[in-house]
């Protein structure tokens, strides 16, 4: 660390006389001057129990050793670590003594302690430029490997409080024995927009490198696995798109057959989220000590942000022309309202930066805003165009459905420029065709259904099948019905294959005891201990594509990625995907997280499109 920390300031004295070209610098440390760490889980254990445990480990290697591939994981806004990349003194008058400077290698993301004793150095530190995306005092950078990850803010209090990728990092290791050049990482700095990070940081073209890399030490083998969660599917998004360019039209999905097997897209907003119009119109701290006007006054810098904005679906139904916020003023929101108080927006409103036009009147901040929206539109990729599946052999979308979620704000200016009061704010009212099915608690089911249309077009024939959350329970427990996607009124609409009835009312059509209770529990949002799969196959190019959408009742957009339920489904899945086959029957799991081919189906009908 000193010689590191001497080798920055010295960095920094000689780029006084100018800005200088440097070169990369490699440190080779001798023996025992590096870390090593434990990639495995080992119990200590001795006399009966050592050698109870040595059986059975014995008897499941009986099965052969299981030939894995590599996984990717893709962090998503505010979900791994920032590092210092620089000194910055942080003297901020009696709280100057509390605590130390910024020094190069410390923790900014996050550092709670840091907040507390320096939180006004710990905001500038993080700030950037609204227009420009540069930094203003600190330079950050995005922390790596695994540990980056896992907690945010480790420590024994905070790490538990803090904790995001652990648990599917050590079930990956727990159950699939994966080598530390098969798990890998692709942290970024979320606070910038995902052109800037190609502009500065040349992420794309590292992350293209990393993957190429992997695969080739795994002996081209089929290609990685890409997990991502919430804004971590946008970057990879952008990422496809750039790559489009990068190695050329024609090679694009080749490169793509030969490099990535299997997505797995978790909690993403692919119609945005609602929740960043309150982020920056009157801020959400997350816990962290610090006031709601100052969080707004730091998120609103990043540009980030405006990937994740509510956008329309394009297929002009009723939620796309809902207002999400509606906005009161005593003086009109534009000069030529002088008698209008109140105006309504809609995602197409916000898209189009019609909101923040109206609202820099009042308020600077959006007017740079509206800058900085201007600023990211981008060759590369249109981040209001809605997304179609990406041409990947196994794509899995996965969210938590039925847990309360905002959808519309009500907002009246201050009479201090630059401050909203939040008058109310209602959460998601699930609609009949859906089911009533809400979102996440982050992000609306609208909004996470859009995956639906990945599943084929209207009339396409989808697998719906139910099994319950719980760690034990029986083949009669799973239920398995053929359905279409009508796709009328919503996107995620479906009704029994050979009917026009809707899946939703289909309970009142069946009298058999066996499938009554499916049917009047299928999507009803009182029943919060199922997963619902929805799946579909065919070939593309004489290739199998297989797509997934798996609806998981009662889980938080925060919490999926350490819920029991997604983790025992998600080793089931890899366990299909590592043997070459395309996706797998959700029938029960064995205690050595292996599905039972026991399955109580219902007898398919014929396809019949209406």
């Amino acid at each position: 660390m000193l010689l590191l920390t001497l080798l920055l300031l010295l960095a920094t004295a000689a780029a006084r006389d100018g800005v200088m070209r440097t070169r990369p610098v490699l440190l080779m440390p001798g023996f025992a001057s590096s870390q090593l760490q434990s990639w495995s889980h080992q119990r200590c254990e001795t006399g009966f129990r050592k050698n109870l445990l040595l059986l059975l480990a014995t008897a499941a290697a009986r099965d052969g050793v299981m030939r894995t591939r590599p996984v990717l994981l893709m962090p998503g806004f505010a979900s791994s670590q920032l590092q210092s990349w620089s000194h910055q003194r942080c003297e901020t008058g009696f709280r100057k003594n509390l605590y130390r400077d910024i020094n190069f290698g410390d923790r900014l993301w996050v550092d709670v302690a840091r907040v507390l004793a320096q939180g006004d150095c710990w905001i500038r530190c993080m700030k950037l430029d609204i227009t420009t995306q540069e930094e203003v005092e600190c330079k950050l950078r995005a922390a790596q490997g695994l540990e980056a990850v896992s907690e945010l803010d480790p420590g024994i209090v905070t790490g538990p409080l803090s904790t995001v990728w652990r648990s599917i990092i050590h079930d990956l290791v727990d159950h699939f024995e994966l080598d530390p050049d098969q798990l890998i990482v692709a942290t970024y700095d979320w606070r910038l927009p995902p052109s800037k990070l190609q502009q500065r940081d040349k992420y794309f073209y590292s992350l293209k490198k990393k993957i190429e890399y992997t695969v080739e030490l795994d002996g081209n083998n089929g290609g990685l696995v890409v997990i991502a969660h919430s804004m971590g599917n946008g970057v990879f998004r952008y990422f496809l798109e750039w790559l489009k360019e990068e190695v050329g039209r024609n090679n694009w999905q080749k490169w793509i057959d030969e490099h990535i097997s299997a997505y797995f897209a978790v909690g993403s907003p692919l119609l945005g989220s609602a929740e960043s119009i309150e982020l920056i119109s009157s801020g959400l701290t997350e816990g962290l000590p610090i006031t709601q006007s100052e969080m707004r006054k730091l998120v609103v810098s990043f540009g980030s942000i405006l990937s994740f904005m509510p956008m329309p679906s394009g297929l002009n139904s009723a939620k796309d022309n809902e207002v999400i916020i509606t906005v009161r003023s005593q003086q009109g929101l534009i000069p030529e309202d002088d008698k209008v108080i109140q105006r309504n927006y809609t995602s197409a409103d916000i898209a189009s930066g019609q909101l923040f036009r109206d609202m820099s009147v009042h308020d600077p901040i959006f007017a740079k805003l509206e800058i900085m929206r201007r600023n990211v539109d981008d060759p590369v990729l249109d981040f209001f165009k809605p997304w179609e599946r990406p041409p990947i052999a196994s794509v899995y979308s996965v969210y938590g459905v039925n847990v309360q979620t905002k959808s519309f704000y009500e907002y009246e200016n201050a009479e201090t420029p630059g401050h909203w009061f939040q008058v109310q704010y209602l959460n998601e009212e699930g609609q009949e065709p859906t089911c009533s099915k809400t979102g996440d608690g982050t992000v609306s089911y609208h909004s996470l259904s859009w995956a639906h249309t990945w599943l084929g077009s209207k009339g396409s024939s989808v697998r719906v099948t139910q099994t319950p959350q719980s760690v034990y329970f029986s083949a009669e427990n799973i239920t398995r019905v053929r359905a279409i996607r009508q796709a009328s009124s919503h996107h995620a609409e479906y009704s029994l294959l050979n009917r026009k009835l809707p899946i939703c009312k289909a309970h009142n059509e069946f009298n058999d005891g066996r499938t009554a209770g499916f049917f009047a529990g299928l999507f009803g949002p009182l029943n919060r201990d199922r997963i619902t799969f929805f799946e579909s196959s065919k070939e593309v190019d004489g290739a199998a594509h297989s797509t997934g959408v798996w609806e998981i009742d009662g889980v938080g957009h925060r919490d999926i990625l350490s819920n029991p339920a997604f983790l025992r489904e998600l080793r089931a899945e890899l366990r299909h995907i590592f043997k070459g086959k395309t996706n797998s029957d959700k029938v029960v799991i064995a205690s050595t997280g292996h599905r039972r081919r026991l399955l109580l189906e219902l007898p398919l009908c014929p396809l019949r499109v209406p």
